[in-house]
């Protein structure tokens, strides 16, 4: 999936921020629900940033999650019905969380620029 750079924001600064928090229940989820779960946290997340900022929240919680299954931080299986059920594995979660984050060239910018560069970057990214 290709993000816009307002989605590719949204998307580092959950993940750099609040993601470090997700704690879901331990049981078995549908995509689809994990979805909702994940949009619902990263638009708590940039609702500072107004409401374009919170339009983005889907499809960058859904590159997250996507990122997050990749890489195992939820276990999958296949259910009797056809259909994919994921569970959250925390250790895993964390090591890939902070993979991502060590990846990810919005988040390393973040680190190096200080205090004001979220809020600055998401007043010029939503004007």
């Amino acid at each position: 999936m290709s993000l816009t750079e307002l989605e590719s924001h949204v998307l580092a600064y959950y993940a750099a921020t609040s993601a470090s928090t997700l704690a879901p229940a331990p049981r078995w989820y549908p995509y689809g629900e994990l979805i909702l779960i994940v949009e619902d946290k990263v638009a708590v997340a940039v609702r500072k940033f107004g409401f374009k900022a919170k339009v983005c929240a889907k499809a960058s919680g859904t590159a997250f999650l996507d990122a997050m299954i990749a890489k195992g931080a939820w276990t999958t299986t296949q259910n009797d019905f056809g259909g994919a059920m994921h569970q959250f594995q925390p250790d895993v979660y964390k090591a890939a969380l902070d993979a991502f984050n060590a990846a990810d060239p919005i988040v390393q910018k973040a680190a190096d620029a200080g205090d004001t560069f979220w809020a600055e970057t998401f007043a010029e990214l939503t004007k």
